[in-house]
């Protein structure tokens, strides 16, 4: 598949550290382009990081976070735009079943259509490099900054499709900037990105 892994890091030097022990390793296995950028910002850096991409994808990494065997192969027979992996939580060392994401109090499968609602993609679904582009790159939120991106294209037309064959690998960590966030902090994100792309005024 033609595409590129961006690790974004940002912040302290232990997170650079973390990348080169962990998620840039488990890049390293598929024989792609890679590119690591460190900067004061998570968005800026995985901007700079889209700068360097000369691939048609673009797949992002985070540095604590890994890659199973397979993914780009289950990626490549996908054909959306946006190609949604499915995810593996592992908590304390201990790894959970794979399994598709889902908006929070969605019991269905989810489509596109459930983007207007909440997130369902991880940081690692695989898009058109030239879709990120066109929608404006990453912007700054303290949190779900990936479903801005992501409800981005998908209002902007791009495609999506559920790959539940790719695994992308999430090492949970209780401090995270994700999880860290207290419920009011989160709705008052949600709020915001919800705004911004004029779903409420």
């Amino acid at each position: 598949m033609d595409c590129t892994i961006v690790v974004a890091t940002y912040g302290e030097e232990s997170w650079v550290d973390l990348a080169h022990t962990r998620a840039i390793p488990s890049a390293m296995a598929f024989g792609l382009p890679i590119v690591h950028m460190h900067a004061d910002t998570l968005h800026g850096a995985r901007n700079t990081g889209l700068e360097q991409v000369r691939t048609e994808w673009v797949c992002h990494l985070d540095a604590d976070d890994e890659l199973e065997p397979g993914f780009f192969a289950a990626m490549s027979r996908a054909a959306a735009d946006l190609r949604a992996p499915a995810v593996r939580y592992v908590r304390a060392g201990r790894p959970r079943a794979a399994t598709m994401p889902r908006v929070a109090g969605h019991a269905h499968a989810c489509d596109a259509g459930c983007l207007i609602d909440g997130n369902w993609l991880v940081v690692g679904t695989v898009v058109r490099a030239d879709q990120v582009r066109e929608v404006g790159g990453w912007r700054d939120f303290p949190w779900s900054e990936d479903w801005d991106l992501w409800l981005r294209c998908h209002l902007a037309g791009a495609t999506i499709e559920a790959v539940p064959s790719g695994v992308y690998c999430a090492h949970v960590r209780p401090d995270s900037r994700n999880r860290a966030p207290s419920r009011e902090t989160k709705l008052a994100v949600h709020q915001a990105i919800a705004r911004a792309n004029g779903l409420i005024s």
